[in-house]
């Protein structure tokens, strides 16, 4: 079974469904509103990208810019196109397509992306639950450690990746 399929960035058109599976990937204290996924298309397209096996959109990840050096709150609401601080704010695959490398493809996609865009990006951030930190290492992220960011009821770590 076809497991890389075509990432590209999506289109307003594939915002909904990238919501849907936003909503169905992240408890509802944590998923992102529609309204503000539609925002970080508009503001921030180029880093919104989708993983489209056979024409179905499978997984998604999505970013902002940031002035900040670290992930913030205040990253979490608005995009500085400026900003010099790449905030991953979701990876998020089907739940059907889980566990076959999707996620690690589009952070590897991602980062390639982020490496070409302009201004010069100088570092991704992203705050992460601990389970999911073996991913972002092996996708070449550092774990900071707790992040200042409250987000849902768990505990979030910050990860970080230096782009000089």
């Amino acid at each position: 079974m076809q497991t890389e399929g075509e990432i590209r960035t999506l289109s307003e058109e594939e915002v909904t469904p990238a919501w849907a599976l936003e909503v169905s990937g992240f408890p509802p204290e944590e998923a992102v509103s529609l309204s503000k996924l539609q925002y970080r298309q508009r503001e921030a397209g180029e880093l919104l990208l989708g993983n489209f096996i056979n024409g179905k959109l499978v997984g998604f990840i999505c970013g902002t810019r940031s002035i900040a050096d670290h992930f913030t709150q205040r990253s979490m609401e608005v995009h500085e196109s400026a900003g010099t601080t790449i905030c991953i704010h979701s990876v998020c695959v089907d739940q059907a397509w889980r566990r076959r490398g999707i996620a690690l493809s589009l952070l590897r996609h991602f980062l390639e992306v982020v490496r070409h865009i302009r201004p010069i990006a100088r570092r991704i951030r992203l705050i992460s639950h601990q389970q999911l930190l073996p991913l972002y290492t092996k996708a070449g992220f550092t774990v900071l450690g707790p992040s200042t960011v409250t987000h849902g009821r768990d505990a979030w770590y910050e990860c970080a990746m230096d782009l000089n």
